[in-house]
């Protein structure tokens, strides 16, 4: 998300004091409204799955995800495999969305670029088109949603965003692009494009700035649901919500973890860390990967679910990480509703974007300015934010 004005859904807002020696000290404060999911109490399973597209338009499908999930969980309903298998495509469907707005709209202007406005109403209408593919009428988070999968179709319109990010985003095909093995190979890649994404990896590479940012925040482990209802039922479940931590540590969650056990992420972390040239490069790995994935996802079988009697945890990896939903139903309404966004972990006053901002050094204001600026959109948050320097002195 870009530098914006605090709207209903709030902002973060971003403090750098710094001084000749470097970054001196980030304070990080939220206006985000946490407790929104409250509004959902008191209503019916069917009638929260109304509200939650609304409630959370960045990323809805992944929260509707989750939100049905938990529920189904909750009301003790067996989901139909060919429903489970249509869903888990299009939370694939909008990630791939969210990482193209990122790429054409946010980085070309963090390089003094102009944004390019090619493929762009094609990828916004990207989550619709399939689900009026997937479903009938469209309808695919509702208790009583009927799958109608049209495969052919689907997989015609994965080929055709596959061409599209090769046109838009790759300059080749996404599977041409992985075929990439080495970091010379990357960096002429990125020298040689015309694209915004090569573009931005090369004035990276340029400026010197590849090991900026590094941090020591490890990646968010998978967490057993159990103990997650447990955490979640506490008295201070919100303290969580807030800023999540795990076993007294902060964790991030994002793309870069998930895909670090990627050949080229491989070899970046290597050379250079979790720093920015990694973080940078994760997102158009996952976006490369992902025609094949939505392909993947047609074939695979149904996870098992564990039903809850009255309560429910769904967590899905969304464009920025874990998402994670719980919900408590007495006489058939909802009582409790939590969730925890992956902009709370990975925003944490002491999380992943604090660490890394501590640690990036630059000769002038304006080249710590754009480091911050190109941390924060690394790591993602799901909202705007405002970013201020301040100097710790008069002759900083």
């Amino acid at each position: 998300m870009s530098e914006s004005v605090a709207g209903i859904e709030g902002q973060l807002q971003i403090t750098l004091r710094y001084d000749r020696q470097g970054v001196q000290s980030v304070d990080i404060q939220s206006s985000r409204p946490l407790q929104a999911s409250r509004i959902l109490i008191g209503k019916t399973p069917q009638q929260a799955l109304q509200v939650i597209p609304s409630l959370y338009s960045v990323c809805a499908v992944a929260q509707s995800r989750a939100a049905l999930a938990c529920l189904q969980q909750a009301l003790q309903l067996e989901p139909e495999v060919e429903a489970e298998q249509a869903r888990d495509l299009l939370v694939l469907v909008e990630t791939a969305r969210e990482h193209v707005l990122r790429i054409l709209l946010d980085w070309p202007p963090l390089f003094g670029q102009a944004v390019k406005a090619e493929g762009l109403p094609r990828i916004s209408r990207l989550v619709n088109d399939f689900k009026k593919l997937l479903f009938d009428q469209g309808d695919a988070f509702s208790l009583d949603s009927r799958p109608d999968l049209q495969r052919g179709s689907v997989l015609a319109l994965i080929d055709e965003l596959e061409v599209l990010l090769g046109q838009i985003v790759f300059g080749c095909s996404p599977a041409d692009w992985q075929k990439i093995d080495n970091i010379d190979a990357l960096q002429q890649w990125a020298r040689q494009g015309d694209s915004s994404a090569a573009h931005s990896l090369s004035m990276i590479c340029q400026q010197g700035w590849t090991s900026q940012g590094i941090s020591e925040c490890p990646p968010l482990p998978p967490l057993a649901p159990g103990d997650l209802l447990d955490r979640l039922s506490q008295d201070d479940a919100d303290v969580f919500i807030q800023q999540p931590e795990w076993q007294g540590q902060c964790q991030e969650t994002t793309v870069l973890g998930r895909q670090r056990q990627q050949p080229m992420i491989r070899l970046l972390q290597r050379e250079f860390g979790n720093a920015l040239i990694t973080r940078w490069v994760a997102r158009l790995v996952e976006l490369a990967q992902l025609p094949q994935n939505m392909r993947d996802c047609l074939q695979l079988g149904q996870r098992a679910a564990e039903m809850q009697n009255g309560h429910g945890i769904g967590q899905f990896e969304a464009v920025r990480g874990r998402l994670i939903h719980r919900v408590v139903l007495a006489d058939d309404v909802i009582s409790e509703y939590q969730i925890v966004a992956p902009t709370e972990w990975n925003f944490h006053p002491q999380g992943v974007l604090a660490q890394s901002l501590q640690t990036i050094s630059a000769r002038q204001p304006q080249e710590l300015e754009t480091l911050a600026r190109l941390m924060v959109n690394a790591i993602d948050p799901c909202v705007g934010y405002q970013l201020s320097l301040q100097p710790v002195n008069a002759d900083a």
